[in-house]
């Protein structure tokens, strides 16, 4: 038997790789130069940031008598508070989703103690009535 009929460490230590259609052979995948196998290029762009730049864009407005300056996204916020506040249905849909989503409950401090005490009788009772509940 000569050297040649049997395989290197080197071949016997790495998985065994089908070439054929659209599997080319390893050494010669991807040439100095080819741009395919690369990935997204850093620092491109995608519709994310495409969307922050156009709706995060400040223009000037005429809020109240006074010139600011406002994001696009402030501006279509305002516009739709106006809208629900003058009575279009559709504005007051939107503005009501928006402000339960975002802006959370207040906080109105402890709970009253009468609302405790009937919701710890509620449930001793339900207790007892299953049997889980000694009489105290």
């Amino acid at each position: 038997m000569t050297d040649d009929e049997f395989p290197s460490d080197d071949e016997r230590q790495e998985s065994p790789y089908e070439v054929g259609y659209g599997k080319p052979p390893r050494h010669s995948q991807f040439k100095p130069g080819n741009k395919q196998g690369k990935g997204r290029p850093r620092g491109s762009r995608n519709i994310s940031t495409y969307v922050k730049d156009a709706l995060g864009a400040k223009v000037p407005a005429r809020i109240n008598g006074k010139v600011q300056k406002l994001t696009k996204m402030e501006l279509s916020l305002h516009q739709l508070a106006n809208k629900a506040s003058s009575g279009d249905l559709k504005a007051i849909d939107k503005a009501t989703a928006l402000f339960e989503r975002h802006c959370p409950p207040e906080n109105n401090g402890p709970i009253p103690e009468e609302e405790t005490a009937y919701d710890l009788d509620t449930i001793k009772h339900y207790l007892l009535m299953q049997g889980d509940f000694g009489d105290e």
